[in-house]
């Protein structure tokens, strides 16, 4: 099996975000070269909105490579996650041979002779044509190397877990009817989780861990500008950022995520609005909450009239 090395340093890895649209920082950057140098899946942990998901897109982006994302939720399996069989495409087979099998079995002498001949066409009820690839399997067939995202995966179960595990200790999956199906080079994983529960240690001990916090104001003015690149004036950039800044210092019931900030500082710019122009509706792109509306409405006001 293929191991790829796709960076040759963090600073790579920093420029080559960038450029795909994502603005890392020093952490980010080391647990992506590590993960990537060793060859293990990254975890990456942190609240939600903070840029995880984003991250697995940007890095797929920067390498040129197809991004597989399993979205995990509360019973997801193996049908879900690994393959399964298309049934009604089996039913339909075994239809048609149904309507076949006088001309099959003509010439045969006896049961077992007719048994025979019937035999090699059972194959084909349990062969690939039949196989339905879930993420997993795709991301282990997939002839040339791709990014596979596991998402939220502390929203399954630890049975998925330990299902998880022997998938990606041998980047190898068997199929009973068919035989192992090995990859012919590592995938980039990365694993994403909420913290919504604990995950196994036997998980953690596989992976490349980062702890991902929501960026400061400064860094998101800078996801902004390289969002909005082209678009809006650095007086723009930096009345937003004054504006992030005092609205983060509140104490909001659901803070903002990075989609929404962007969200909000997009149609800021769409609808020309400055500072003095912010009303409340305006704040809905943002703030998701009518209490925190108020507390950065009424923050804001009081900031542009002392």
């Amino acid at each position: 099996m293929k191991k790829i090395q796709p960076f040759n340093s963090q600073e790579e890895i920093t420029r080559l975000l960038k450029k795909s649209g994502y603005i890392s920082d020093e952490d980010i950057s080391t647990a992506v070269y590590i993960a990537a140098l060793l060859g293990k899946p990254l975890l990456v942990e942190g609240q939600p909105g903070v840029g995880k998901t984003e991250l697995a897109k940007a890095i797929a982006r920067s390498l040129s490579m197809e991004l597989i994302r399993l979205q995990c939720y509360e019973g997801i399996d193996d049908t879900k996650a690994i393959y399964e069989w298309e049934y009604s495409k089996q039913l339909l087979y075994a239809q048609l041979l149904k309507d076949k099998i006088d001309d099959i079995v003509k010439g045969t002498k006896g049961l077992a002779a007719a048994m025979d001949r019937l035999k090699k066409y059972n194959s084909t009820f349990f062969s690939e044509e039949f196989l339905i690839q879930r993420p997993l399997l795709r991301a282990i067939a997939s002839p040339s190397p791709v990014v596979l995202l596991i998402d939220e995966v502390d929203k399954s179960e630890p049975s998925f877990e330990a299902l998880l595990l022997e998938v990606l200790s041998d980047y190898q999956i068997t199929i009973p009817e068919i035989g192992t199906i090995t990859a012919t080079s590592k995938p980039f994983v990365i694993l994403t989780s909420n913290n919504a529960r604990e995950l196994s240690d036997e998980l953690r001990r596989r992976c490349i861990y980062l702890s991902m916090n929501m960026p400061g104001s400064e860094r998101q003015t800078e996801i902004i500008r390289s969002r909005l690149s082209g678009i809006v004036s650095d007086e723009f950039l930096r009345m937003i950022g004054g504006m992030l800044t005092l609205i983060n210092a509140q104490d909001l019931k659901r803070p903002p995520s990075l989609s929404e900030i962007i969200d909000w500082s997009t149609s800021m710019a769409s609808a020309g609005m400055d500072k003095k122009e912010v009303t409340l509706s305006s704040l809905g792109s943002l703030l998701k909450d009518s209490s925190d509306q108020k507390k950065a409405f009424e923050a804001l006001w009081k900031s542009k009239h002392q």
